[in-house]
Order: structure tokens, then C-alpha cells, then sequence
């Protein structure tokens, strides 16, 4: 069998060789492989897809929401959501779905008693996988801060339904002023990311303690976003078993397999120590 990850850049992606060693460690014949696209090439690869021996594609930046309107199906989060991050293709139908809701929640599973007033930072697809995972919990308000006026409009239509929620410009008083009255502090932006800037717009002027900040970013493992956080005594976690568990749901989905998450954790580890090595 054989599977992929669309994206634009696919440079900092882990996921082929993160699923090529489970695949080993399976003993299975299967391969997945990056396919870096071009943003205005997506509609023409989608239909290469329905024709292609492809059973299964991820799908990250810049896609997540675009993909949508190309697929024939979408599970009830990615309706919910309007991104997609998973593809199964079965004959020629293309289903789309949303394990990123899903790896964020089994993430979050032994922080979700902090989760009361909620920062979150960006409005993409990934923000609106967080979005979708917080409305399950028992949160209090949250906050969401984007630049795009398009994409804080939309946001606000599709997740109006969602009590206590506040989105606004990203702006640095506001910023200021909101991070003192939450618990929990969401980055769902590339920034950090290789190939994406090194540093993050955030400059806090009082001690963070007693907060947490979690980065969807998982590579480079201290983030920009969580070394402030952590140097103004914020807890933080990053976004490696957000992949994860993402990645676990999807093999799922394609082909019925149930995997261990202490497995890919293992095959993480040392995929990542030996991409550090000098």
C-alpha cells in the first residue's frame, strides 16, 4: 500500500519517516512518501489521486481547509472544523477527516484541569482542530487572536455556537491584557517551524507561572513561543504527541490497524536524536 503527505514546504515533516519505520517494525510492505506541492497545484494532484495506486494522504499547510471542497465525503469534526487532514481513498471516492482534534485532545488528557480561560494563537486549520477539541471540555472562555479579518470572520461563523468565545485582531495590547486573565495558552501558527520565522511576537511583562503553553509545533523540540512561556514560568508541552496520536488515527483509517502509542514514540525519539546529531 502506499501513502503520502501534501504540503508546501514539507521540509520540517517527520511523518515519512516516522511511518516508513512502523511500517518496518510491522514487517509491512507499505510506503509513504512527501509530496510537496505547489499551493495552485492541489486541485490537479487531487484528481491524479482518485486515479492513482494511493490509498491514504495527510494533509498540512497550506491545504488543511482548501482540500475540503475537493473530496466527496467529510467525517462530522472535519464538517465541523472545515479542514482536513487525513484522506482515504476507497476505489475512486475520496473521504476526508480530521485526526488533528483527535491528537489534541489524547494530548491534552492530563493538562485538561488547567483548561479554564484559553489563549489561542492563529486562525488556520489546525486553530480550528483546537477550537472544535476545546468545545467538548469544560472550559470557562476563550480567546482567539488572528490577523486575517477574512479568517477571524469565518472562524466566527462556524464556531459561533461556541459559548464564550472572543475573537479578535492579533494585537499587542489586547495580547498583553488577555494573557493575564487565562490558564491555557495555545500556538497553532508555523511560527518556529523551519522555515517559518525563528522567533514569536510575544512579550510578556509579568511572570506567567501557573499557566501552561502548549505549541503545536513539535520540531524544534523548544519552540520560540515555549521558550518565553517557559522563561516566565509557564508549564509547556509541545506537539510531538499531538503527531502522534494524530498519525495513529490515521493509519486506522486506512487500514483497520491498531498501533501502540509507546511504539511511535520510541521511533520518534530516535528518528529525532539522530536528526540532531552533528
Amino acid at each position: 500500500m502506499r501513502f503520502g503527505i501534501i504540503g508546501h514546504p514539507l521540509k520540517h515533516s517527520i511523518s515519512p519517516r516516522l511511518f516508513n519505520e512502523i511500517f518496518n517494525m510491522m514487517n509491512l510492505g507499505f510506503v509513504y512518501e512527501p509530496i510537496e506541492l505547489p499551493p495552485e497545484d492541489l486541485e490537479t494532484f487531487i484528481n491524479f489521486l482518485r486515479q492513482s495506486q494511493i490509498v491514504g494522504i495527510n494533509v498540512t499547510l497550506p491545504f488543511k481547509e482548501k482540500v475540503c471542497d475537493l473530496l466527496d465525503w467529510l467525517d462530522l469534526p472535519a464538517k465541523r472544523i472545515k479542514a482536513v487532514n487525513t484522506i482515504h481513498k476507497v476505489n475512486d471516492k475520496l473521504y476526508g477527516y480530521n485526526t488533528d482534534y483527535y491528537g489534541f485532545s489524547e494530548s491534552i488528557k492530563e493538562l485538561k484541569d488547567s483548561l479554564r480561560n484559553v489563549l489561542i494563537f492563529g486562525g488556520g486549520g489546525a486553530a480550528r482542530a483546537v477550537l472544535y477539541s476545546i468545545s467538548h471540555l469544560n472550559y470557562q472562555k476563550v480567546f482567539l487572536v488572528e490577523r486575517s479579518a477574512r479568517r477571524r470572520e469565518k472562524l466566527q461563523e462556524d464556531f459561533g455556537y461556541m459559548k464564550n468565545l472572543e475573537i479578535k485582531a492579533w494585537e499587542e495590547v489586547y495580547i498583553q491584557e488577555t494573557l493575564k486573565g487565562v490558564d491555557f495558552v495555545v500556538n497553532t501558527t508555523p511560527l518556529g517551524m523551519e522555515g517559518f520565522s525563528d522567533s514569536y511576537p510575544l512579550k510578556p511583562t509579568y511572570s506567567l507561572q501557573g499557566k501552561v503553553f502548549v505549541d503545536l509545533v513539535y520540531k524544534p523540540e523548544l519552540t520560540p513561543f515555549l521558550k518565553i512561556g517557559q522563561a516566565f514560568g509557564a508549564k509547556i508541552k509541545n506537539g510531538v504527541e499531538m503527531l502522534i496520536f494524530q498519525a495513529i488515527k490515521s493509519l486506522e483509517i486506512w487500514t483497520g490497524l491498531k498501533t501502540e502509542f509507546k511504539d511511535w514514540q520510541r521511533i520518534y525519539n530516535s528518528i529525532y536524536k539522530s536528526s540532531n546529531k552533528v
